[in-house]
């Protein structure tokens, strides 16, 4: 299970990756761009969150240099491409669960005005 972090981490690096076949060179400046300002992500997580998606089978990392910047060559493997497919399941996941509790809501209120028109 990812955290937050390393969450939409993941969402940059598929976004970026999926529009080659699963396959690009970003950099590390380009995936802190890409992370929305409500995550605080500092540059020195992003080695060690690179590594734990890599180790985690996300995706396979190579690190290069170039004119001083750090560059990371991702060729996504299986759960990589799935990972779309985990976003979604978690959102339809939350929904269900709103849904419950809303209907669980109208059931107990509806139970309420059954029982008090009966004993009322």
């Amino acid at each position: 299970m990812l955290n937050r972090k390393t969450k939409a981490l993941m969402k940059v690096i598929y976004s970026k990756a999926i529009e080659k076949d699963g396959v690009c060179l970003v950099s590390q400046i380009d995936l802190l761009a890409g992370i929305p300002y409500k995550i605080e992500f500092k540059s020195e997580e992003l080695d060690p969150a690179m590594k734990s998606l890599s180790n985690e089978g996300y995706f396979e990392m190579i690190e290069t240099q170039k004119h001083g910047d750090k560059y990371y060559c991702i060729t996504l493997k299986q759960a990589g491409y799935d990972f779309s497919r985990q976003i979604a399941a978690e959102k339809r996941a939350i929904y269900m669960k709103v849904i419950l509790t809303v209907s669980g809501v109208i059931v107990a209120f509806l139970l309420k005005r059954i029982l008090e028109a009966i004993f009322g």
